[in-house]
């Protein structure tokens, strides 16, 4: 059995994020979406644009609701709150992230190259594979929505949007 796991503050969650991991899913028998949060860490990078921030729970329970009825994907949720900021807490972090699935991970999937070397030190047994870091497929990031909540509304995930219109007071 192939074990995959995609990992995210997903600060906002948006449809880029749902591609990402439904074609994740296709690439392995059981999926772990990890849904990570460092609240002052968050919190800062939030208010640095005036965003809400959402905080673990409300991340988590977005995904729940987006992928309910999916058996292939398991949600789950890690607090950083008492593991050193990265790039500090490397070890610290994918041993909490071991822990957490509880099961031998064949695959990493994520976007960030930059985070190829820590996953091959802390992780050596997973293989890392890069998905869409160009943002090709829904060319959207959390960053560009925390940027411009009103012009990037739509690529929200559906599950999100009613948390944000309401914290957005959008109509």
């Amino acid at each position: 059995m192939k074990i995959g796991i995609f990992v995210g503050k997903f600060q906002p969650a948006h449809k880029g994020h749902k591609f990402a991991i439904e074609k994740a899913a296709q690439s392995c028998d059981k999926l772990f979406l990890i849904v990570c949060d460092c609240t002052p860490v968050h919190k800062a990078l939030c208010e640095k644009t005036s965003f809400p921030y959402a905080d673990l729970k409300t991340k988590t329970d977005f995904f729940k609701n987006e992928f309910a009825g999916n058996d292939k994907i398991k949600i789950l949720s890690l607090d950083e709150n008492n593991i050193p900021t990265m790039p500090f807490g490397w070890k610290e972090w994918t041993d909490a992230i071991k822990e957490l699935v509880g099961e031998k991970i064949d695959i990493i999937f994520g976007s960030e190259k930059s985070y190829e070397d820590f996953y091959h030190q802390y992780m050596p047994e997973s293989k890392y594979v890069l998905q869409d870091q160009d943002r090709k497929n829904v060319h959207i990031s959390s960053t560009m929505i925390r940027e411009n909540p009103k012009k990037y509304f739509d690529f929200i995930m559906d599950s999100a949007k009613p948390f944000y219109k309401q914290k957005l007071n959008l109509k």
